[in-house]
């Protein structure tokens, strides 16, 4: 099915969006506090986590946890770091890495009352290039940063080599 505008249709929404005015972004100073955001440390839980080094992979080790989220607000991740990493990237066990997926830990959403479980074979996070000093059964710190600032850190033992995906 075809849509045919008339001339005159047209230049009425035309004017009709002139006549509203140009559309302004917010202002929003980024060092203000964002509403419900400031909770996300004692809102969120990160439990359940591991990490596994990748034979035949050198320095890489897969690392996967749960998060929860028992506040009346979602917490947006925005980062995902480790001293012992020198990168963390997202990755799922059964399908092609894209741009999106390798980001994914710095946007993903955990919407209010929510568990989210980054298991072996699903999605979960790659630690890149481990530091040549850490070894298995060592504790290695992750810091979970949230949007607003707040920030969740724990402590993953890293397990004995397991075969690759």
């Amino acid at each position: 099915m075809k849509f045919r505008f008339r001339a005159g249709f047209v230049l009425a929404m035309l004017a009709g969006v002139a006549l509203s005015g140009p559309v302004l972004a917010e202002d929003r100073d980024p060092n203000k506090a964002l509403p419900g955001q400031a909770d996300a440390q004692k809102d969120i839980t990160i439990t359940d986590a591991s990490m596994q080094l990748i034979q035949g992979e050198g320095h890489i080790a897969s690392v996967y946890f749960t998060i929860r989220n028992d506040g009346a607000n979602a917490h947006l991740i925005t980062d995902v770091r480790s001293t012992a990493c020198r990168t963390l990237v997202g990755h799922h066990s059964d399908q092609e890495s894209t741009p999106g997926t390798l980001t994914l830990f710095t946007h993903l959403s955990v919407p209010a009352h929510t568990t989210l479980v980054f298991p072996r074979g699903g999605y979960h996070l790659l630690c890149l290039d481990i530091g040549a000093a850490i070894h298995p059964g060592q504790s290695i710190p992750f810091t979970f940063t949230f949007l607003g600032g707040s920030s969740k850190g724990v402590n993953v033992t890293l397990n004995q080599i397991r075969p690759a995906d």
